[in-house]
């Protein structure tokens, strides 16, 4: 994986992140947002963000250690 496709991935993630917080604040401020629970959709997009944050966090634990190995 290329630095470039990697910033990419890393970009993706954070914006999916803000997104939840953006939800997560505005309902605990009592916003009313269209429904009170989450839809089939929604779920799924958080289960999905939530593999993807695992698997970068993975990523990243391993390209550290890897640099730590070449000091």
């Amino acid at each position: 994986m290329s630095k470039r496709d990697f910033q990419n991935e890393m970009n993706k993630v954070a914006e999916s992140s803000a997104n939840l917080l953006v939800d997560n604040i505005l309902r605990k401020h009592n916003v009313k947002l269209d429904k009170n629970r989450l839809s089939a959709s929604q779920k799924q997009h958080l289960r999905k963000l939530v593999k993807d944050l695992q698997a970068t966090a993975e990523r990243l634990q391993r390209e550290y250690k890897k640099e730590e190995k070449n000091k």
